[in-house]
């Protein structure tokens, strides 16, 4: 909706991925559990990885060996009561065997491009939170500068709107709210397979020409950065480039183009 009323938009390549979703469940496993213990299996019921490395390292080496395992037996789980009876309550029993876990889409990095107080593109409209592309995560993002983002961003979005210009009397009648949109399961595994964790270059391809618009950018921005950078991972380009130090952004009428923000 952003990009059709001519927002300018940043960062779209940049996709975190959690490491432990519950296999087959939408149940994220907080890396507390991992902090306290938790330590991750192959399907040989051997360790891998170092647990407390970052989010997208684990990420890639968890679907590098495919079937993962989370062991919790060794932790207090009591610790944890809540999500230990949502485990058992999807059929697990974490006291007795090690649970499936996969990466998981969790936070999108980039957004609609604003200021230093939510202004976009769009005279009027702010934006804030998840939404947003401010740059502050950079390409990758710590768990709670998400909260952070928000409190101060919210806070300077709303106190700059106050000072805009008060809306006519009488307002057009406004269209009808689109209804909820859902990706079907068809586009969710196809965003999966071309532009999960690990991607190539024929995979983005494929997502740039999809009828999905949002799709067809994501693919658009990743195939655009040929290099490795924080969530971002190519397999034909696994390093960093200082060529593309910056932010990819588009805008109305313009093509991609690398920005330096300050």
């Amino acid at each position: 909706i952003g990009v059709a009323a001519g927002v300018a938009v940043a960062d779209l390549e940049f996709m975190q991925f959690h490491p432990t979703v519950l296999e087959g469940s939408r149940l994220l496993l907080t890396e507390a559990l991992r902090g306290d213990g938790a330590i991750l299996l192959d399907d040989r019921g051997e360790r891998f990885v170092d647990e407390l490395a970052p989010r997208d390292e684990v990420a890639r080496a968890m679907v590098a060996k495919g079937r993962v395992f989370l062991d919790l037996r060794a932790i207090d789980r009591s610790r944890f009561p809540g999500l230990m009876d949502l485990i058992v309550k999807e059929g697990f029993d974490p006291a007795i065997e090690p649970i499936p876990v996969s990466p998981a889409a969790h936070y999108t990095i980039g957004g609609l491009v604003t200021d230093l107080v939510g202004r976009t593109s769009v005279h009027g409209l702010y934006a804030a939170g998840e939404c947003a592309a401010t740059g502050v995560h950079g390409a990758n993002r710590l768990a709670s500068n998400s909260l952070l983002e928000c409190l101060v961003f919210g806070r300077r979005a709303a106190l700059a709107a106050l000072d805009e210009p008060p809306l006519p009397a009488n307002l057009p009648t406004a269209a009808p709210a689109p209804p909820e949109r859902v990706a079907p399961p068809e586009l969710r595994e196809q965003v999966w397979r071309q532009a999960g964790v690990v991607r190539d270059p024929d995979g983005l391809t494929a997502l740039d020409a999809a009828t999905d618009p949002v799709a067809s950018l994501v693919g658009r921005f990743a195939l655009a950065r040929a290099e490795s950078r924080g969530v971002h991972y190519r397999i034909d380009a696994p390093v960093p480039s200082p060529a593309f130090e910056g932010h990819l952004v588009l805008r109305t009428g313009h093509d991609l183009v690398l920005e330096h923000w300050t």
